[in-house]
Protein backbone atom coordinates (compact mmCIF):
# COMPACT_ATOMS: atom_id res chain seq x y z
CA UNK A 1 0.00 0.00 0.00
CA UNK A 2 2.72 2.40 0.57
CA UNK A 3 4.68 1.30 -1.62
CA UNK A 4 1.90 2.03 -4.62
CA UNK A 5 1.12 5.72 -3.03
CA UNK A 6 4.79 6.07 -3.06
CA UNK A 7 5.02 5.10 -6.64
CA UNK A 8 1.85 7.54 -7.52
CA UNK A 9 3.19 10.73 -6.21
CA UNK A 10 6.68 10.06 -7.09
CA UNK A 11 6.01 11.52 -10.78
CA UNK A 12 4.02 14.12 -10.10
CA UNK A 13 6.90 15.53 -8.03
CA UNK A 14 9.18 14.80 -10.50
CA UNK A 15 7.05 17.00 -13.12
CA UNK A 16 7.09 19.59 -10.77
CA UNK A 17 10.88 20.09 -10.22
CA UNK A 18 11.22 20.21 -14.14
CA UNK A 19 8.90 22.53 -15.08
CA UNK A 20 10.37 25.85 -16.59
CA UNK A 21 11.57 29.09 -14.81
CA UNK A 22 8.97 32.05 -15.85
CA UNK A 23 10.46 34.14 -18.45
CA UNK A 24 12.84 37.00 -17.14
CA UNK A 25 10.75 40.10 -17.15
CA UNK A 26 10.53 42.77 -20.49
CA UNK A 27 13.68 45.31 -20.77
CA UNK A 28 12.47 49.22 -20.81
CA UNK A 29 13.95 51.46 -23.27
CA UNK A 30 13.06 55.13 -23.36
CA UNK A 31 13.71 56.81 -26.54
CA UNK A 32 14.02 60.92 -26.55
CA UNK A 33 13.46 62.59 -30.12
CA UNK A 34 14.64 66.04 -30.23
CA UNK A 35 14.82 68.88 -33.20
CA UNK A 36 17.11 71.12 -31.06
CA UNK A 37 18.67 70.61 -27.93
CA UNK A 38 15.51 71.28 -25.48
CA UNK A 39 12.84 71.36 -28.03
CA UNK A 40 10.85 67.63 -27.64
CA UNK A 41 9.46 66.33 -31.15
CA UNK A 42 5.98 64.57 -30.80
CA UNK A 43 4.45 62.21 -33.21
CA UNK A 44 8.16 60.50 -34.18
CA UNK A 45 7.42 56.95 -34.85
CA UNK A 46 10.09 53.66 -33.63
CA UNK A 47 9.55 51.13 -35.97
CA UNK A 48 11.50 47.65 -35.59
CA UNK A 49 11.63 45.55 -38.64
CA UNK A 50 9.55 48.11 -40.55
CA UNK A 51 6.87 47.69 -37.93
CA UNK A 52 5.75 50.58 -35.55
CA UNK A 53 6.52 49.77 -31.69
CA UNK A 54 6.48 53.29 -30.28
CA UNK A 55 5.28 56.61 -31.16
CA UNK A 56 6.41 59.88 -29.11
CA UNK A 57 4.68 61.93 -26.69
CA UNK A 58 3.61 65.67 -25.98
CA UNK A 59 7.29 65.02 -24.34
CA UNK A 60 9.26 63.83 -27.61
CA UNK A 61 9.83 60.41 -25.50
CA UNK A 62 8.67 56.89 -26.22
CA UNK A 63 8.99 54.29 -24.31
CA UNK A 64 9.62 50.62 -25.58
CA UNK A 65 9.44 46.95 -24.19
CA UNK A 66 11.65 44.71 -25.68
CA UNK A 67 12.63 41.11 -24.51
CA UNK A 68 15.70 38.86 -25.05
CA UNK A 69 18.72 38.39 -22.87
CA UNK A 70 20.51 41.27 -21.37
CA UNK A 71 23.55 42.25 -23.53
CA UNK A 72 21.77 41.77 -26.82
CA UNK A 73 21.33 44.76 -29.46
CA UNK A 74 18.17 45.76 -31.26
CA UNK A 75 18.67 47.75 -34.26
CA UNK A 76 15.09 50.27 -33.92
CA UNK A 77 14.21 53.14 -36.76
CA UNK A 78 12.75 56.88 -35.55
CA UNK A 79 10.69 58.29 -38.72
CA UNK A 80 10.29 61.72 -37.93
CA UNK A 81 7.27 64.15 -38.54
CA UNK A 82 6.86 65.62 -42.50
CA UNK A 83 8.55 68.76 -41.04
CA UNK A 84 11.71 67.17 -39.93
CA UNK A 85 14.90 65.31 -41.12
CA UNK A 86 14.88 61.39 -39.98
CA UNK A 87 18.06 60.14 -39.33
CA UNK A 88 19.65 58.45 -41.79
CA UNK A 89 20.81 55.30 -39.64
CA UNK A 90 18.94 52.95 -37.62
CA UNK A 91 19.31 53.17 -33.42
CA UNK A 92 21.16 50.47 -31.89
CA UNK A 93 19.88 49.60 -28.81
CA UNK A 94 21.69 47.18 -26.01
CA UNK A 95 19.31 45.31 -23.61
CA UNK A 96 20.11 46.52 -19.89
CA UNK A 97 18.47 47.08 -16.07
CA UNK A 98 19.93 49.82 -14.96
CA UNK A 99 17.43 49.47 -12.28
CA UNK A 100 13.91 49.40 -11.32
CA UNK A 101 12.98 52.86 -11.27
CA UNK A 102 15.26 54.10 -14.18
CA UNK A 103 15.60 52.80 -17.89
CA UNK A 104 18.08 53.37 -20.54
CA UNK A 105 17.26 56.37 -22.57
CA UNK A 106 18.46 57.05 -26.11
CA UNK A 107 18.72 60.21 -27.93
CA UNK A 108 17.38 60.76 -31.37
CA UNK A 109 17.90 63.81 -33.43
CA UNK A 110 14.99 65.02 -35.76
CA UNK A 111 16.42 68.67 -36.94
CA UNK A 112 13.70 71.21 -38.78
CA UNK A 113 13.78 70.20 -42.87
CA UNK A 114 13.23 74.60 -42.68
CA UNK A 115 15.04 76.69 -40.62
CA UNK A 116 13.84 80.31 -39.31
CA UNK A 117 16.88 83.52 -40.38
CA UNK A 118 16.03 86.80 -39.31
CA UNK A 119 18.91 89.29 -41.47
CA UNK A 120 19.02 92.52 -39.52
CA UNK A 121 20.12 95.65 -41.53
CA UNK A 122 22.34 98.28 -40.32
CA UNK A 123 23.03 100.84 -43.23
CA UNK A 124 25.43 104.04 -41.10
CA UNK A 125 24.00 106.94 -43.56
CA UNK A 126 21.29 104.91 -45.64
CA UNK A 127 17.94 105.52 -44.66
CA UNK A 128 14.74 104.91 -46.72
CA UNK A 129 17.04 102.34 -48.60
CA UNK A 130 15.17 99.31 -50.17
CA UNK A 131 16.71 95.84 -48.84
CA UNK A 132 16.42 93.53 -52.18
CA UNK A 133 16.04 89.54 -51.72
CA UNK A 134 15.32 87.87 -54.65
CA UNK A 135 15.12 91.06 -56.90
CA UNK A 136 12.29 91.90 -54.59
CA UNK A 137 12.13 94.58 -51.75
CA UNK A 138 11.46 92.73 -48.76
CA UNK A 139 12.01 95.59 -46.21
CA UNK A 140 12.97 99.54 -46.21
CA UNK A 141 15.81 101.09 -43.80
CA UNK A 142 14.08 103.49 -41.29
CA UNK A 143 15.71 107.24 -40.48
CA UNK A 144 18.10 105.78 -38.78
CA UNK A 145 19.45 103.43 -41.59
CA UNK A 146 17.61 99.89 -39.56
CA UNK A 147 15.69 97.49 -40.74
CA UNK A 148 14.86 93.82 -40.58
CA UNK A 149 12.99 91.03 -42.40
CA UNK A 150 12.58 86.69 -42.04
CA UNK A 151 12.95 83.56 -44.42
CA UNK A 152 12.00 80.33 -43.68
CA UNK A 153 15.11 78.50 -45.76
CA UNK A 154 16.47 74.91 -45.69
CA UNK A 155 20.20 74.32 -43.57
CA UNK A 156 22.81 75.07 -46.29
CA UNK A 157 20.97 77.57 -48.87
CA UNK A 158 22.87 80.40 -49.65
CA UNK A 159 21.48 83.94 -50.57
CA UNK A 160 22.91 87.75 -50.84
CA UNK A 161 20.50 90.68 -49.45
CA UNK A 162 21.03 93.83 -51.94
CA UNK A 163 20.78 97.99 -50.57
CA UNK A 164 19.40 98.97 -53.45
CA UNK A 165 20.79 102.35 -54.09
CA UNK A 166 19.54 103.57 -57.09
CA UNK A 167 16.69 105.80 -55.51
CA UNK A 168 18.79 108.08 -53.98
CA UNK A 169 19.26 110.77 -56.98
CA UNK A 170 19.92 113.66 -55.06
CA UNK A 171 22.98 112.79 -53.38
CA UNK A 172 25.15 109.72 -54.32
CA UNK A 173 25.78 106.73 -52.05
CA UNK A 174 28.94 104.88 -51.81
CA UNK A 175 29.04 102.09 -52.60
CA UNK A 176 26.34 101.89 -55.01
CA UNK A 177 24.03 98.72 -54.10
CA UNK A 178 26.38 97.04 -51.78
CA UNK A 179 25.60 93.08 -51.61
CA UNK A 180 26.29 90.43 -48.83
CA UNK A 181 25.98 87.27 -49.12
CA UNK A 182 25.13 85.00 -46.45
CA UNK A 183 25.06 80.72 -45.73
CA UNK A 184 21.75 79.45 -43.57
CA UNK A 185 23.26 76.97 -40.93
CA UNK A 186 22.00 74.16 -38.19
CA UNK A 187 20.17 76.01 -36.39
CA UNK A 188 18.12 78.91 -36.23
CA UNK A 189 19.95 82.68 -36.16
CA UNK A 190 19.74 85.93 -36.75
CA UNK A 191 22.18 87.43 -39.56
CA UNK A 192 23.53 90.96 -39.23
CA UNK A 193 24.73 93.27 -42.57
CA UNK A 194 26.18 96.00 -41.51
CA UNK A 195 27.01 98.70 -44.65
CA UNK A 196 28.42 102.39 -44.05
CA UNK A 197 27.91 104.85 -46.77
CA UNK A 198 29.94 108.11 -47.76
CA UNK A 199 27.70 110.47 -48.69
CA UNK A 200 29.08 112.63 -52.12
CA UNK A 201 26.56 115.79 -52.31
CA UNK A 202 26.42 117.12 -55.85
CA UNK A 203 28.50 119.84 -56.46
CA UNK A 204 26.83 123.31 -57.48
CA UNK A 205 27.46 124.60 -60.97
CA UNK A 206 29.13 128.31 -60.56
CA UNK A 207 27.31 129.96 -63.03
CA UNK A 208 29.13 133.70 -64.81
CA UNK A 209 27.71 137.00 -62.63
CA UNK A 210 25.14 138.21 -64.26
CA UNK A 211 26.08 141.75 -65.90
CA UNK A 212 23.52 144.87 -65.57
CA UNK A 213 24.45 147.72 -67.96
CA UNK A 214 25.52 151.01 -66.33
CA UNK A 215 23.90 154.31 -67.00
CA UNK A 216 26.94 155.28 -69.10
CA UNK A 217 26.22 152.04 -71.44
CA UNK A 218 22.73 152.99 -71.51
CA UNK A 219 23.47 156.61 -73.08
CA UNK A 220 25.93 155.51 -75.50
Amino acid sequence: MRLALFVAVTPVVLAAGCADPPPPPPFQVAIKVEADPGVPVAGAVVTRNNKPIATTGPDGRATLTLRGTEGDIYDVTVRCPESFQSPLKPTGIKLARLSESKAPEYDVSCPPTMRRVVVAVRADNGPNLPVVYLNRTVARTDISGAAHFALDVAPGTQFQVTLDTTEKSGEKLKPQSPSKPFTVGQRDDVLVFEQRFDVEKPKAIRRPPLLIPTSVDKKR
